[in-house]
């Protein structure tokens, strides 16, 4: 089986065609004259026949050769419309990021970050869309978002997860909860509470109900959001006991709008961090998100200790 024409003879050939004069076709295309003629000499013999008839004085198309320059400018035009389209794509990317988060991200994390990226990326376009961890993974195969910003899901095996920070989990009540007065959560107590917790399907739910499985605490939760400033504005309303990260909720219990409990005798921390294709090589802009992510959640984090 032949190989495929070389995309340099088809050009020499169509050069050549329009021109019709060997040394002004070289000039045109950088190459020297026996290059020309030796690029057409080859491409005719792969086709078995003379697309030129030559003279003394002048190159001329020959009959196949008519036929043979409406496709090969058909291939050519087809070809640069590869490059033309490849390019389009990389530019985009090169002045695009695009960023799935939850929704605690969306309300703390990314505004301060975005606010900090512009001013090194200012043309940038930013597309974020809003999605739970598990939705991010297929967006990501997908090459739909190309970062996420999420606490760690479970099934992040085939893409790399950078660790920008942990934070710890709390009780949070209102003020006038029996729980306030006494300054901690009374262990027996807390498998009767109206429990205001993270959405059942996501990872943060999962890692609360495991941490109380340990202590053989069942947990009865009354609400479920996947919205922690929701959450957080729930308990204020004494609609219940909740659990939040101990940096969300630190100006409230500063202010005494809640109070922060610990969850028992052992901490529940989770890591966040940057989601992203596992392989892929990052872009500045996306690594320089990434960094101020990271500074971004240990400062928040710090702050609230």
């Amino acid at each position: 089986m032949k190989v495929p024409i070389d995309s340099q003879q088809l050009n020499v050939f169509a050069t050549l065609a329009h021109t019709p004069n060997m040394a002004r076709t070289a000039e045109q295309l950088g190459l020297t004259p026996s290059a020309v003629s030796h690029c057409l000499k080859v491409l005719e013999a792969d086709l078995g026949t003379r697309l030129f008839e030559r003279s003394s004085r002048h190159v001329a198309l020959s009959e196949t050769g008519r036929v043979f320059l409406a496709d090969a400018e058909a291939v050519l035009g087809r070809m640069k419309e590869m490059r033309r389209r490849v390019r389009e794509v990389t530019d985009a990317r090169q002045t695009r990021l695009r960023i799935g988060a939850n929704a605690t991200a969306c309300q703390y994390l990314l505004a301060p970050t975005l606010r900090e990226f512009r001013e090194s990326f200012p043309d940038h376009i930013i597309r974020i869309e809003q999605c739970s961890a598990r939705e991010a993974v297929t967006l990501l195969a997908d090459d739909r978002i190309d970062l996420g910003v999420f606490t760690e899901p479970a099934d992040s095996a085939d893409l790399e997860f950078i660790e920008t920070g942990l934070d710890d989990l709390q009780f949070v009540v209102n003020p006038l909860h029996p729980w306030a007065a006494k300054r901690k959560a009374i262990r027996e107590q807390i498998g009767q509470q109206n429990l205001i917790l993270p959405e059942r399907d996501g990872e943060t739910y999962a890692r609360i109900e495991a941490y109380f499985r340990e202590e053989n605490i069942e947990l009865k939760p009354i609400i479920e959001i996947a919205n922690e400033n929701a959450i957080q504005q729930f308990v204020r309303l004494d609609l219940g006991v909740g659990i939040l990260p101990r940096w969300i909720a630190a100006q409230d219990v500063k202010e005494g709008l809640l109070v922060g409990l610990p969850l028992g005798r052992r901490q529940l921390r989770r890591r966040w961090g940057i989601l992203r294709s596992r392989g892929r090589k990052m872009t500045l802009a996306e690594s320089l998100f990434t960094n101020i992510c990271r500074n971004l959640l240990r400062e928040l984090v710090t702050q609230a200790k």
